[in-house]
């Protein structure tokens, strides 16, 4: 009862000093208020508390079934999972631009749907990579359990090369393009060895929420028998067992048919974008943006790595998977040897 009290006090506590303390959880550099805010700081605090909140997350890594696992769980009648996925509420270190910046109330009604679930989660794969997220969603909710997915490096690496073709990656080169954004900054940086610095950031969930409440999944496990896997998922959330869900494996390699017109898609040159604000009122455009992108998108095998280059890229992160086996205490050397997943 009174570990229950104290939570209670410390989440009141959490989200007045958001409200008073934190502007960017606003939208705006004070407390000024808009049409859909409330004008009182403490009423909107009272109104906060009324809102539930998630209390496990899934942190990451990206290209990792983190998608899959989202659906997964979004079936389970003892959990609550947004409709939409990938929040970035915590990771402030690498949003791109200060009007990204969402709002507390924003954030906690993607959870309004919540009533009798037991648990309530959120997944944003980037969770991992942010320095900042750990201690943000630590200071949120003390108590939250965390889910990590990891899968080789390169693998994760190579895939995300593919996803960012999409939009950002302008160089169709897997290997040229590791190598230029060894040298890129600021928004034009992808970040495919910050994004599989795996350790690091596995021990600093660790450190912070203790190995109790962190529950790490292997792809190649999930791979080879994912009714289990997701058995110990349920178990570590306390929820029931006897969910006879089946995991939907839907991230395939997808590609666009023409990679000319997704990038003309993505970076529109002047005069399309000036004919776009003209003819297309602006809450209809990132919409229509996105149907045109999925429309143009097809699955396709990934291609096979250069046999060279992927031995030297185990040999640059066999250092850090030794590493990473040790702190998980679960042997995964053979991604310094084996053919990609």
């Amino acid at each position: 009862m009174l570990n229950a009290t104290l939570e209670i006090v410390i989440d009141l506590s959490w989200r007045c000093k958001i409200l008073l303390m934190r502007p960017r959880f606003e939208g705006t550099n004070s407390l000024q208020t808009s049409d859909r805010q409330l004008t009182s700081p403490g009423v909107q605090a009272l109104k906060l508390l009324c809102m539930r909140k998630p209390n496990f997350f899934i942190v990451g890594a990206p290209r990792c079934c983190t998608g899959s696992m989202w659906t997964y769980l979004k079936g389970h009648p003892d959990i609550f999972m947004p409709q939409e996925k990938e929040l970035y509420f915590f990771d402030s270190d690498l949003w791109g631009r200060p009007e990204w910046m969402p709002t507390l109330e924003g954030y906690l009604e993607n959870f309004s749907g919540a009533t009798y679930h037991k648990k309530i989660g959120e997944a944003t794969p980037s969770y991992l990579r942010s320095h900042v997220a750990p201690f943000e969603i630590k200071s949120f909710c003390p108590s939250a359990q965390i889910i990590i997915m990891l899968r080789n490096p390169l693998d994760v690496m190579q895939s995300l090369h593919r996803a960012a073709l999409f939009d950002k990656e302008p160089l169709g080169n897997f290997e040229s393009a590791l190598e230029a954004d060894a040298t890129r900054t600021g928004r034009s940086l992808i970040g495919y060895r910050q994004f599989t610095d795996f350790p690091d950031q596995v021990e600093k969930y660790f450190d912070l929420f203790g190995r109790e409440n962190v529950y790490t999944i292997i792809y190649d496990d999930l791979a080879k028998n994912s009714a289990e896997v997701c058995q110990g998922v349920l178990r570590f959330l306390g929820v029931r067992s006897d969910y006879g869900g089946e995991f939907p494996w839907i991230h395939k390699n997808k590609e666009h048919r023409n990679a000319q017109f997704a990038w003309t898609l993505a970076h529109p040159p002047h005069p399309l974008r000036l004919l776009g604000r003209a003819l297309v009122p602006k809450r209809f455009r990132p919409r229509i943006r996105l149907e045109l992108s999925k429309s143009s998108r097809t699955v396709r095998p990934r291609p096979p790595m250069d046999a060279e280059f992927r031995r030297r890229l185990q040999t640059e992160f066999e250092p850090k998977i030794e590493r990473l086996s040790a702190l998980l205490d679960h042997d995964l050397t053979a991604w310094c040897r084996d053919a990609p997943n």
